[in-house]
């Protein structure tokens, strides 16, 4: 089975501190974090006010550099730095950032979550079950933060290949719950990724009897249609995914997928117009858009889309790869191609399936 183009269980990378005194500890407790010196909390405030204007993620990140610069044990600017740089693609260095807040501050959740989610975007899934299971909490919580973890943890346990575990922590979860239709969805996740896509498909349909408004669920029930080569299922799925939440496109973007996997591009566009309206700045879709640009043959329009990919995350793997897939093939560029496909190599995380790719086109440039 191929892994699949869109899983969610863990939202993306949330909101900064923007100016958050007080983080909840690892046993629930409330800790006041040290005063900042003042120059560094002026350093820190700029950086807030920056990284909510469109064009200020550089800015913010000088600010919040200059924060931590002046009170290295600053937690909310090492946690601000952390998701802007995960904003502009750098989510290597997001890592370290947000792993140094929560160094400061162990009992921060959104921390927590935040790192967890781009140690998974950069394939580092067993560093992620290492960390969170350093910072569960030590008492058995009940409450929808809890389960928040619990399911960040299964999900990091799927995605280390950890499936025997997986499936004993969503165990869990059902026991305290057993009408949670977010562990149920976990569960058939975990079923999927172990290539059991039938006892995959029971979980999702529990899960979306449960919850039956989740859109994320509809998309995972799509996926699994796929896998089952039902395709007009998997499409009806992906369809009521994005009817129930308009804003949430990563049901179009596999429903493109598929279109775009049959040189169907007019139909892909379609759908990537609609994604492109709901999250403009979205470099995945933006991505996305491209290549059914190319495919259609229009490779200036496919440009404008990569290019608009990186002015949003300069450091987007995807983007300069098929920047140099272009150059190479469709508008031939031979220095431009290289520089494209010699920064994709520079910034992918190791396990990328396009590194082969971009190894033998650099020694063909050669």
């Amino acid at each position: 089975m191929k892994a699949p183009r869109v899983i969610l269980v863990l939202g993306l990378l949330g909101l900064g501190c923007g100016g958050a005194k007080v983080a909840t500890s690892e046993g629930g407790a409330r800790v006041v974090l040290p005063a900042a010196t003042p120059k560094a909390r002026e350093h820190f405030e700029a950086g807030v006010r920056s990284m909510n204007t469109p064009a200020g993620a550089e800015a913010a990140m000088a600010a919040f550099t200059a924060a931590v610069e002046e009170d290295p044990k600053l937690f909310e600017a090492w946690h601000d730095r952390g998701v802007v740089e995960a904003r502009l693609g750098r989510n290597q260095a997001a890592a370290v950032s947000l792993a140094r807040a929560l160094e400061i501050q162990p009992g921060s959740r959104a921390t927590l979550l935040a790192l967890m989610n781009v140690l998974l975007k950069v394939r580092r899934a067993d560093d992620a079950v290492a960390t969170i299971e350093r910072h569960l909490p030590r008492q058995d919580e009940v409450g929808g933060q809890a389960d928040e973890l619990r399911l960040a943890h299964v999900q990091a346990l799927r995605e280390a290949g950890k499936t025997s575990r997986a499936l004993d922590e969503v165990g869990k979860l059902l026991a305290r719950n057993s009408k949670s239709g977010q562990a149920f969805n976990a569960l058939g996740l975990v079923y999927y990724r172990a290539d059991r896509p039938a006892l995959a498909e029971t979980a999702l349909l529990r899960a979306a009897e449960l919850e039956p408004k989740n859109a994320e669920i509809w998309n995972n029930i799509g996926l699994v249609a796929l896998a089952r080569g039902r395709d007009r299922e998997a499409f009806a799925a992906f369809d009521k995914a994005a009817d129930l939440d308009g804003d949430f496109v990563e049901p179009r973007l596999n429903k493109a997928g598929v279109l775009l996997d049959c040189g169907d591009y007019r139909s892909a566009l379609d759908e990537l117009d609609r994604a492109v309206r709901a999250r403009p700045d979205d470099p995945d879709v933006l991505v996305a858009l491209g290549v059914a640009r190319r495919g259609a043959g229009k490779p200036e329009d496919a440009r404008l889309a990569y290019e608009r990919a990186l002015a949003v995350s300069p450091e987007w793997p995807a983007a300069h790869f098929n920047l140099g897939v272009l150059y190479m093939d469709f508008l031939p560029d031979k220095p431009k191609a290289l520089h494209h496909l010699r920064t994709y190599r520079k910034v992918a995380p190791e396990g990328d399936a396009r590194h082969k790719e971009a190894e033998s086109r650099l020694k063909e440039l050669r």
